[in-house]
């Protein structure tokens, strides 16, 4: 069976959605058409990724990252060959600086914030034992 993991919101992604809706409140207050329109998409993907940010292993070993409108990425879990902890503020699929960096052979594939990191990782290691985790004693 599936099992899907939100992704962990940090406060500073709230921010985000309080200025962008504050920019749509005030362009609809004193601006044209244009940015009212501009600030309107703005919020509305905002709050969309807020709503569609996910992480899925699938019980056929994948492990599949959501963001709202953005291209799904997929990748086999026994590809899978490490984790780590970071705080890389670049860009990913992750609501939160709070992420898991996920390594292949190839290197680093993308970084993720699942909100019940242990319990993912678990799952993910009960697919593939070989996963080994990268500064290990920061997850305790």
């Amino acid at each position: 069976m599936d099992r899907e993991f939100r992704s962990k919101v940090d406060w500073w992604y709230h921010l985000v959605l309080i200025l962008v809706g504050g920019g749509c409140v005030a362009a609809f207050l004193q601006a044209g058409i244009w940015p009212i329109i501009a600030m309107t998409a703005i919020t509305l993907l905002a709050i969309h990724v807020f709503l569609n940010t996910w992480y899925r292993i699938t019980a056929d070993g994948f492990l599949i990252a959501h963001c709202s409108i953005f291209p799904e990425k997929k990748i086999a879990i026994v590809d899978i060959q490490a984790l780590e902890p970071t705080m890389m503020p670049a860009s990913s699929y992750a609501l939160s600086l709070d992420r898991l960096m996920i390594w292949t052979e190839k290197g680093p594939w993308m970084m993720i914030s699942p909100r019940n990191r242990k319990e993912f990782i678990k799952l993910l290691r009960e697919i593939n034992p070989e996963i080994t985790i990268k500064k290990e004693d920061t997850f305790l």
